[in-house]
């Protein structure tokens, strides 16, 4: 019933039962005032999701139970966020890391007891990811389908650029480069990291975060999206590229 960092863990465990909170929880921030009722609302963000998984395992075919629970510790053990798919969304994985005790209620030839997958970032992405492309600057609609999320694209600009700038504005945000661009390097604007970047032919980055005017990233909603690339000065856009990224809480 789940997959985990691209390993299907159904044949070596029974899951008895998976809890998955209908949303992250809520940290909101706020302020009191002298002389006002309540509080002044400032902000809402997504915590963190933890995400028990109670299990049952039984002695295996090809080897018993105690080698079983060896083999599962090796398939769990990362050091660092990995997908986690369950089998009831097949299209949206979430990274995710064991955290806490891994205790196991050991019977004759079965155990049961529950993984704790810590994650970090708490939404879920799609698989299969909507990608959008484009040639020359120009102003687009992208229309997001998936996901009930506002999302943070990853945006690839292949041009050149040499005394002048390449730029990327929507109605809430502008983000402007203005350094070397030679052709055959590609330009790439990560929204969900905040930060930026250029790949040459041979796959090297190199950081542009200097040579930009603002961080202020695009995001994408829900459905319509107007986004327009654009140039000056000594500058062409051949192609652009558009990695939605789509979520859901």
């Amino acid at each position: 019933m789940i997959t985990y960092d691209g390993f299907d863990l159904s044949p070596y465990l029974l899951v008895r039962d998976i809890g998955r909170p209908l949303m992250p929880p809520q940290e909101i921030t706020s302020m009191s005032i002298a002389g006002r009722h309540g509080a002044y609302f400032l902000e809402k963000r997504h915590q963190s999701v933890v995400i028990p998984v109670e299990v049952v395992i039984f002695e295996h075919l090809d080897m018993s139970y105690f080698e079983l629970k060896r083999f599962l510790a090796g398939k769990l053990n990362k050091s660092e966020p990995k997908p986690l798919i369950f089998d009831d969304e097949p299209d949206k994985y979430i990274n995710a890391i064991i955290q806490d005790q891994t205790e196991i209620d050991d019977l004759i030839r079965s155990g049961q007891g529950t993984l704790n997958f810590f994650c970090p970032d708490p939404f879920y992405y799609a698989i299969e990811d909507e990608v959008f492309e484009f040639s020359g600057a120009g102003v687009y609609v992208i229309n997001r389908q998936k996901g009930n999320e506002y999302s943070e694209p990853l945006i690839e600009i292949q041009g050149t650029c040499s005394g002048g700038s390449i730029g990327v504005r929507t109605p809430f945000t502008s983000v402007r480069f203005s350094g070397t661009l030679q052709q055959g390097e590609t330009l790439v604007l990560d929204s969900q990291l905040v930060t930026s970047y250029i790949v040459d032919g041979y796959g090297n980055k190199r950081s542009a975060n200097q040579h930009l005017d603002s961080m202020d990233f695009p995001f994408l909603d829900i459905e319509e999206n107007e986004v327009e690339f654009f140039t000056e000065g000594n500058a062409t856009i051949q192609k652009a590229t558009v990695y939605a990224r789509s979520r859901w809480i």
